[in-house]
């Protein structure tokens, strides 16, 4: 019998709404696998499916997980499908077979490849998020709204901001991440929100001139760093270059 490939977006609906697909196509688990839309590699003796999103189906998935498995496990498959890996989808589906049969146990069992790999999954998202939220340089515009760009390999925006509310709630901030066009806006005093962006729109966020503290915050970190004690290699270790493209002391 050959393989059913489900191809789904870059999104927890559409990774949700391929589960649902493959699973209720009743062609059994070893007939069936999930793939990222974008990855180019085609196999013989494979059908492939362009999955649509469907809210209702990824809801019932999502309803699902948490009732017959947990909370716990519905986080886990949540940040798994923020990550940057291509087999994330698949992974997440591997992972429900077990999930589904044993319950809420299945967090625990390390022993079973399927959640080794989503905890994995979990933990490089978890130190993205965290460098991210140490690494993240905000500019004022000129109106006063803080700004912030980054360039995650993962979708950690959603991780990121609620950080960042809770210390600036009387700010009104935006985070762009660039490569993904999606921005987290947050009112001052109310709560934050995502929204898309065409290229266009970001690309203008993109050209606001920088405030006029990212001068002297370039003179201070330049005055303070003493020659004789530099380190690159173990600068790198702690502040990796992927996550310097838009911290105000390295432009």
């Amino acid at each position: 019998m050959n393989t059913t490939v489900y191809l789904c977006d870059d999104s927890l609906e559409s990774i949700f709404t391929a589960v649902y697909d493959a699973w209720a196509s009743r062609k059994g688990h070893a007939h069936v696998r999930l793939q990222m839309n974008q990855i180019a590699t085609m196999e013989l003796f494979c059908e492939y499916v362009t999955v649509t999103s469907d809210t209702a189906k990824a809801e019932s998935v999502s309803r699902s997980i948490r009732r017959k498995i947990s909370p716990e496990a519905w986080h886990l498959v949540y940040r798994a499908a923020m990550s940057s890996e291509d087999s994330r989808a698949y992974d997440i589906y591997r992972f429900l077979i077990g999930g589904f049969y044993y319950g809420a146990p299945v967090v625990d069992m390390l022993t079973e490849p399927a959640v080794r790999r989503i905890q994995e999954l979990n933990q490089r998202i978890a130190n993205e998020t965290h460098y991210h939220k140490e690494f993240l340089r905000f500019d004022a515009t000129a109106e006063g709204i803080l700004f912030a760009r980054i360039r995650p390999k993962g979708n950690v925006l959603t991780m990121v901001t609620p950080h960042f509310a809770d210390r600036l709630s009387g700010e009104n901030f935006l985070i762009l991440d660039v490569g993904r066009h999606i921005a987290a806006i947050h009112p001052a005093e109310k709560d934050w929100y995502l929204t898309s962006l065409s290229r266009e729109q970001a690309e203008e966020l993109l050209s606001q001139k920088h405030d006029e503290y990212r001068d002297l915050w370039k003179t201070f970190y330049d005055t303070i760093a003493i020659k004789e004690r530099k380190n690159p290699l173990l600068q790198r270790n702690n502040m990796p270059l992927w996550y310097r493209e838009f911290m105000t002391e390295f432009l």
